[in-house]
């Protein structure tokens, strides 16, 4: 494997009587505190809350704690901030230390990656990332330790048929600069690419790879975000062994979807986030499915194919509960004790965290990953007579609020932070900001 390093108020006053009127106010408060009274504390001002990668985190919970602001009794006054054009529409984004940084299509297919200010709409950098071989069905966007991973593309003169080849690259948050890649590629055909699309945690960036050729070999990678030194990988076997989607990370292992070839197995592989060695494997039948851990040990299944739900002991596999439902690839969002599970028929479910058991289901309409924060779910909806994004109360499933018409047909999951929707893809440009007014 290769690595790659790479005039003031105060003059109207004089200043005795500015000093007499401050003693008066020390004098009067100090007269308050003595006789049991309380001085108003001025709120000191709150972090900024990140959406560091797509569905929020590498655990896949798409869930913000943090936001406050925008809520059901408000989100129906949301208002356009700004509007930015991607080079052919967004595939993913992330928010972090107050820029947004978006992976988009790009012209004529090459995909590209774009800085923008999130509080004003500027870009502040773009650049060309490649084709990673993943195509844009499963793109992910992460940032951590000043830099953003995603995938990547290059092109090599030599070898027997394909030219081009994917990989994971790291990008400098501040410049856009390349920091490293890893690439391994073949000089063969099929030429290597990146399979499972890279998520961050804990200074380590997890990922999925196929070296490539008639034989290839896939295999899950763990490496240093801030060098791209390699710690480990954990090969599941040859070709269509590994899953598309972003590893999942948290309970110390990373989940990942996975086949084998010898006995007809597929499922859901979990491996030690130390040192990638398989720690269970549980069967579903179906290796296109959306993971999300809680923190409560628990991995939420969202089946694609295999048609059902299901909640696993992060630890074991074991299964905790099961339920057949029209299920689908995308990892479930998880927010005090309710799954959020999107069907591929476009339902939302809102099930029982600890059973399983389904408290609504409605149409919304859903393309991918739903999104929640302080009361508000929030989803990507598809074609001219939908929004591209709409807003729903999480108790009951109800309508909200809608970005104008038409959606389009590529859906990110939203991103809600600091009083801020920001959506991709809507009529009003490839990322968009809504906001409440003054």
């Amino acid at each position: 494997m290769n690595k790659i390093a790479a005039g003031p108020v105060w003059a109207a006053f004089p200043a005795r009587h500015l000093t007499i009127k401050f003693m008066r106010l020390r004098s009067a408060l100090a007269k308050c505190l003595m006789a049991g009274g309380a001085a108003i504390a001025l709120a000191a001002p709150s972090v900024a809350a990140n959406w560091p990668e797509t569905s929020f985190n590498a655990a896949h919970i798409s869930y913000n704690a943090q936001e406050a602001t925008i809520s059901p009794s408000n989100v129906s006054g949301l208002q356009m901030l700004w509007g930015v054009s991607v080079a052919g529409g967004v595939t993913a984004f992330a928010l972090n230390d107050g820029n947004i940084y978006a992976q988009g299509q790009g012209a004529s297919g090459v995909p590209n990656l774009a800085a923008i200010n999130a509080a004003s709409g500027t870009t502040l950098w773009t650049i060309t990332t490649g084709n990673d071989g993943n195509g844009s069905s499963n793109v992910t966007i992460a940032v951590g330790s000043g830099l953003v991973f995603t995938g990547c593309g290059f092109s090599s003169s030599g070898g027997a048929g394909g030219t081009n080849y994917g990989g994971v690259c790291a990008y400098k948050a501040a410049t856009g600069k390349m920091a490293w890649h890893f690439a391994n590629p073949c000089n063969c055909s099929p030429e290597a690419a990146l399979l499972a699309p890279p998520v961050s945690s804990g200074g380590v960036v997890y990922f999925g790879y196929g070296n490539g050729g008639t034989d290839a070999s896939e295999y899950i990678v763990a490496a240093s975000a801030s060098t791209g030194d390699v710690l480990w990988t954990y090969a599941t076997g040859t070709a269509n062994t590994l899953g598309n989607a972003a590893p999942t990370v948290g309970n110390g292992m990373v989940y990942f979807t996975c086949a084998s070839n010898s006995d007809n197995f597929k499922g859901i592989c979990a491996v030690s986030q130390s040192n990638g060695s398989l720690e269970w494997s549980a069967a579903f039948g179906a290796t296109t499915m959306g993971l999300t851990v809680g923190s409560n040990n628990v991995l939420y299944v969202n089946a694609g194919s295999a048609n059902e739900f299901a909640a696993l002991n992060a630890t074991t596999g074991a299964q905790i509960w099961r339920r057949p439902g029209n299920s689908s690839q995308f990892p479930v969002a998880l927010a005090k004790g309710i799954v959020y599970a999107t069907g591929n028929d476009g339902f939302v479910h809102a099930l029982h965290a600890p059973t399983g058991h389904t408290l609504w289901s409605v149409n919304l309409a859903s393309q991918s990953s739903v999104s929640i924060a302080n009361g508000v779910l929030y989803n990507d909806q598809q074609g001219s007579n939908n929004p591209e994004t709409a807003a729903y109360a999480i108790s009951n499933g109800a309508f909200l609020w809608s970005t104008p018409d038409p959606g389009s047909t590529l859906h990110p999951p939203p991103i809600v932070a600091n009083g801020v929707l920001y959506v991709t893809n809507a009529a009003c440009g490839s990322v968009c900001a809504y906001g409440l007014p003054d």
